[in-house]
């Protein structure tokens, strides 16, 4: 009886000390995840801050870089070697390398935009990115999110090797494409495949919409229909189709084989009568990517009060391999399309106002500025500029190195001039309202104010709002409210409704 009493006693001590250790184990592995945080944070910072430096470097010097910044990660992890277990230090081994060996895989081609100058990856450099390559059709490695954000960027640079090729020219949804064929040639493994078309299509949807994509919807359901991201899928898909189809869709201009869409919301004729106002929305996304449906149901608010309200596709660089000069040319299209059939729509002519986010603010403002750029089909009778034009966290500057669209762009850059609003000022009749955020990262706050002061010694009806500490994104999240507002304001003090 009593040796029973101390083997229990033995069995709950020897319990106790696996308990103790599992929660320092986890206390260890808190501190060190904290620490790593702590120390690790200036670095990524860093080579965001210095993106452009540190590619236009030689590949040596580059290397050296992202080698010394890595190492802060790789001393902080030898400092808990002997208190970490087995598993998380070998995890975050792998992730560290995969953390910075993926600024080496995009080097080559981020070096080339920077400078013009191509390279070849050295040896050294190609091994740790071969490496790093092994476990390419192991469907349990992508849980690992390094592992799949390194792979991604392996993609893209192979996806972009196939957009350049021309094999997509005149076809919709060139980027997509091109995703989807680089991943059939690159994957064995079926499920591996179906995790990135999957990935892929709902992006896609997400961020540039369904239109022209039947057959690639059509093709995911059959090849990969008992994949997870599947139902998803589906569900995206059938939602954008149904929001298609609570409104009318014409096409305002027809251009190198695309059908370009008018989204049209009209208000309740019983209740508002006669000629109204009309807003003319131009979504943002970098003229790359970017969709009407983001404004869907602002335009069926605007409707309800009254408005013609608008939403236009415009040629961009993901779906139809073109720059920001044939989205300015399709942005004065739209505008003029709505005047020739103002009498049809109901549109008041004089109360048209064109509006849009980032680059689509400033498409909204190129309608007024850049002369140069006409659709040779366009009736130059037709006054392509709105009455007003509210532009939230616009691009006035479109020459500068860090804009994604120049560094692709190798043809005659001193072009970009004759679309970037900063160098357009001139006077007119249209009047303006500018809402920037005081922190804006993408477009700085700078640019706006130097448009502002330009247009302003010319006597210019315009206004500037400056959102305090606000980035870039000023039209959702916690600055939205301000910005409908200082939106809402303007509109009655314009009389416009």
């Amino acid at each position: 009886m009593r040796l029973n009493y101390f083997f229990i006693l033995l069995l709950i001590s020897i319990q106790s000390c696996k308990t103790q250790n599992v929660q320092n184990t986890e206390s260890v592995k808190e501190t060190f995840f904290k620490e790593q945080e702590e120390i690790g944070t200036p670095a990524i910072k860093y080579i965001r801050n210095n993106f452009y430096k540190l590619y236009v470097l030689d590949e040596s010097e580059f290397t050296s870089k992202i080698d010394s910044l890595k190492n802060i990660f790789t001393s902080h992890l030898k400092k808990y070697q002997s208190n970490l277990d087995k598993l998380t230090l070998n995890e975050e081994v792998i992730n560290i390398n995969y953390l910075f060996d993926k600024y080496l895989l995009e080097y080559p081609q981020l070096h080339y935009e920077f400078t013009g100058e191509k390279i070849k990856t050295s040896k050294t450099n190609q091994l740790r990115i071969n490496h790093n390559l092994r476990k390419i059709n192991d469907r349990k490695a992508y849980e690992n999110k390094y592992f799949k954000n390194y792979i991604k960027s392996f993609l893209a640079i192979h996806s972009k090797k196939n957009m350049e090729s021309g094999l997509y020219t005149g076809k919709d949804n060139q980027q997509l494409l091109a995703d989807l064929n680089t991943v059939d040639s690159i994957f064995s493994n079926q499920d591996v495949k179906c995790l990135w078309k999957g990935e892929y299509i709902y992006n896609h949807i997400d961020n540039m919409g369904v239109k022209s994509i039947d057959s690639i919807y059509n093709d995911f359901k059959i090849s990969c229909k008992t994949s997870g991201i599947a139902n998803d899928i589906n569900e995206i898909y059938n939602l954008h189709i149904r929001n298609r189809a609570s409104h009318t869709i014409e096409f305002y201009k027809k251009v190198d084989g695309f059908n370009l869409e008018m989204h049209i919301f009209q208000p309740d004729t019983t209740t508002f009568k006669g000629k109204r106002p009309t807003i003319v929305y131009f979504h943002g996304g970098s003229w790359s990517q970017g969709k009407p449906d983001w404004f869907f149901e602002t335009a069926k608010r605007y409707a309800q009060m009254g408005w013609v309200a608008t939403a236009v596709e415009y040629r961009i660089k993901g779906r139809h391999g073109t720059y920001p000069f044939d989205a300015v040319k399709d942005a004065k299209s739209a505008i003029r399309w709505l005047r020739e059939n103002s009498d049809r729509l109901n549109i008041d002519q004089n109360k048209i106002l064109a509006t849009g986010n980032s680059a689509g603010g400033h498409l909204s403002i190129a309608t007024v500025l850049a002369d140069d750029w006409n659709e040779i089909s366009d009736d130059l009778k037709t006054n392509a500029a709105p009455n007003f034009v509210i532009a939230n966290a616009a691009v006035y500057d479109l020459t500068t190195r860090s804009s994604n669209w120049i560094r692709e762009y190798n043809q005659d850059t001193n072009l970009v001039n004759e679309i970037s609003p900063n160098e357009l000022i001139k006077k007119t009749n249209t009047k303006f309202l500018l809402i920037h955020g005081e922190n804006d990262r993408n477009c700085p706050y700078s640019t706006a104010e130097t448009f502002y002061n330009k247009m302003k010694s010319l006597n210019n009806d315009v206004e500037i709002h400056k959102i305090p500490k606000a980035e870039h994104f000023i039209w959702y999240g916690k600055h939205s409210t301000e910005v409908e507002n200082i939106t809402a304001k303007y509109i009655n003090e314009q009389n416009l409704e």
